[in-house]
């Protein structure tokens, strides 16, 4: 007699049993397929932002090499904005740029002039201020164009600057700031609401949002604002500041040794190539749309509306940011590079020359001032030399 194991139907049940997967089988898969996807997201996101850092660096050569071709042409570098007699809108060397950067079209629908015209007028032909154009009612899409050699890709920036909506008159504090005892905040905090700041000025239409830049200009370390007709006030020891006629024989420390442009990203609220807000005004409500200054360390772990790292350099690459140098060359310049204030004398912050040369002239050896100060200022005597 036949047993049941021998029959062909059993035979068939069994093959077909042998083929399917256990609850255990199956789990351990996933687990395994969880890991592995652990290990793979992290080189992944590495890879990206490899990718993201090395396009950075790309658009900030393109930058250097339109601002080597600009003093080429001209022999100097472009001024770092219009001086103005008013609470105005003015242009910005990132403007001057343009058609250095394969953008002549829009440079020659701005039409911007290098100098200040008399009064606003919004039906001047030819040259004109940025006043003017915002005040004409036409034109003004242009300055919403998105560029992308001024955009940084591991920035999370929309390519329009968002509208701020509320109070533009509180002043945030946070953290230690330079030259005050206590050590400065490590990582990047914001004890308060990361504010979003307006453009908005005498000209221009409400909840205006201008272009998005990532790079600005190196104004130096003085942080003060720039009244026409005070030209010792606007005067600054880096490249870019009010009405700046900068070439390459004013910098005795060296092209290689002295910052150009440097990094801003959406913590400290980025920039814009448009121009300036309102030279006239304090702290980023004015130049420090265009232009930075190394008053506060890189990456400073404060943000807010004004007095924080809305004036100066930041980058969203983890452990520095990229600057470009007046000869053209760009390097990565760590957080960890040395950044000292001036003891508690913070008036040589906000003190244009050449009374602030006795402040950071003090100890010329480098002990009352930083590498990251030295290198902003471009001709301090005191040439910087090896690694940042």
């Amino acid at each position: 007699m036949s047993t049941c194991s021998g029959s062909p139907n059993y035979r068939r049940v069994s093959r077909k049993l042998a083929k399917g997967f256990t609850l255990v089988e199956l789990l351990v898969v996933i687990a395994i397929i969880g890991i592995l996807v652990a290990l793979l997201l992290p080189a992944i996101q590495a890879a990206r932002e490899a990718a993201r850092r090395a396009k950075c660096q790309s658009n900030m050569k393109n930058l250097a090499l339109a601002l080597q071709n600009y003093h080429s042409a001209k022999q100097r570098f472009p001024i770092g904005f219009v001086s103005q007699p008013d609470s105005v809108e003015a242009w910005a060397w990132s403007t001057f740029t343009l058609p250095y950067l394969e953008e002549q079209s829009i440079f020659d629908r701005m039409r911007p002039s290098e100098t200040y015209l008399s009064p606003v007028d919004g039906s001047r032909t030819g040259k004109r201020n940025l006043a003017d154009l915002f005040a004409s009612g036409k034109d003004i899409e242009v300055l919403q164009t998105p560029l992308s050699v001024f955009r940084c890709p591991s920035d999370s920036t929309p390519d329009l600057i968002p509208a701020y909506t509320g109070s533009l008159t509180s002043s945030v504090s946070c953290g230690v700031v330079p030259g005050s005892a206590g050590p400065l905040p490590k990582g990047r905090i914001s004890p308060t609401e990361q504010w979003e700041r307006s453009f908005v000025g005498n000209n221009t239409p409400a909840g205006f949002q201008p272009s998005t830049s990532n790079y600005v200009g190196s104004k130096g370390i003085i942080n003060s604002n720039c009244p026409v007709g005070d030209q010792a006030r606007c005067n600054n020891n880096g490249i870019f500041f009010g009405n700046s006629h900068v070439s390459m024989k004013n910098i005795t420390d060296g092209t290689s040794k002295t910052f150009i442009i440097g990094e801003r990203d959406k913590f400290c609220l980025a920039a814009t190539w448009i121009g300036v807000r309102n030279p006239l005004g304090p702290d980023s409500w004015s130049s420090n749309w265009a232009t930075a200054h190394v008053g506060y360390p890189l990456n400073y772990a404060c943000t807010g509306n004004h007095n924080t790292c809305t004036e100066s350099f930041s980058s969203a690459h983890p452990g520095g940011g990229y600057f470009g140098f007046c000869d053209g060359s760009v390097r990565f310049i760590t957080d960890e590079i040395s950044f000292d204030g001036i003891g508690n004398n913070l008036a040589c912050y906000y003190t244009p020359p050449p009374s602030s040369q006795a402040c950071f002239s003090a100890d010329i050896s480098g002990k009352l001032i930083g590498v990251y100060q030295r290198l902003a200022w471009r001709n301090d005597g005191v040439p910087i030399d090896g690694d940042y």
